[in-house]
């Protein structure tokens, strides 16, 4: 597996490929994530402010800000599609783009996981561009809704695993980064592959591998990429799991 020259690279999860980039903005409600469930505590920080908010159950957090969950604590953030996403204690991230139009139905998250632990349900809609930026790699979902976490380190290690659907993951240098053109439909994630216009060529520094459901992929600091291996849910049993899995149930009844 190739590695990265640069440590700084970033980690992309989209849900699908995108149909059209160009999202028109919706109501001022189609671009913000609702707080639907807190546990303990966590602060949401306006662009440039050193000093935050406490999130309460029903607020918005909108582009631009950042939320730090505090210790113990556990955060669930709901898009207007109804993609959910919640982060773990300790977690940063930063809402780099929200926004949705209900009558084209197309969508766009880009969120910045700087720390922490994210799980994600992706719901399917006819156009994608669903987003975690992580400082090592960067992956594309299939069309179908996708349910996979991703766990950074302080060391900016990351472990990317797949429940449903599959991950494209593909390590992108900061020298060139990835600028998504824009396609006429979703197109399903293939097997392994270089990434084809209109994206950009890819270089000797980047690598694309398929991560499946039950899969999992582990990135060093050095952006050196595992070969996807399989994982049973016994394997993968813990506190954070359980209680995502049950909001997932929850969610879907």
């Amino acid at each position: 597996m190739r590695a990265f020259t640069c440590k700084m690279a970033s980690i992309v999860i989209a849900a699908v490929l995108i149909a059209g980039i160009s999202v028109s903005m919706g109501s001022a409600d189609d671009s913000a994530a609702v707080v639907t469930r807190l546990d303990g505590s966590a602060t949401v920080f306006a662009k440039g402010a050193k000093t935050g908010k406490p999130l309460k159950k029903n607020n918005k957090i909108k582009k631009g800000q950042q939320v730090k969950v505090g210790e113990k604590s556990r955060l669930e953030l709901k898009y207007p599609d109804g993609t959910v996403m919640r982060f773990a204690e300790r977690s940063v991230v930063k809402m780099d783009d929200i926004s949705y139009d209900s009558k084209t139905q197309n969508k766009k998250m880009r969120v910045d996981l700087e720390g922490g632990k994210l799980w994600a349900n992706v719901k399917k809609l006819v156009t994608t561009d669903s987003r975690v930026e992580v400082k090592t790699v960067n992956a594309v979902a299939g069309v179908r809704g996708t349910v996979y976490r991703v766990n950074v380190d302080e060391d900016n290690s990351a472990v990317v695993k797949v429940y449903d659907g599959s991950v494209n993951v593909t390590g992108v240098s900061k020298e060139q980064p990835m600028t998504p053109g824009e396609v006429t439909a979703p197109v399903p994630v293939p097997g392994p592959h270089e990434v084809p216009p209109p994206y950009h060529e890819v270089s000797m520094e980047e690598w694309t591998v398929i991560v499946q459901a039950m899969q999992q992929i582990s990135i060093s600091p050095q952006g050196v990429a595992s070969k996807p291996q399989d994982f049973t849910p016994e394997q993968d049993v813990d506190d954070w799991v359980k209680w995502n899995q049950e909001r997932d149930q929850q969610l879907n009844q």
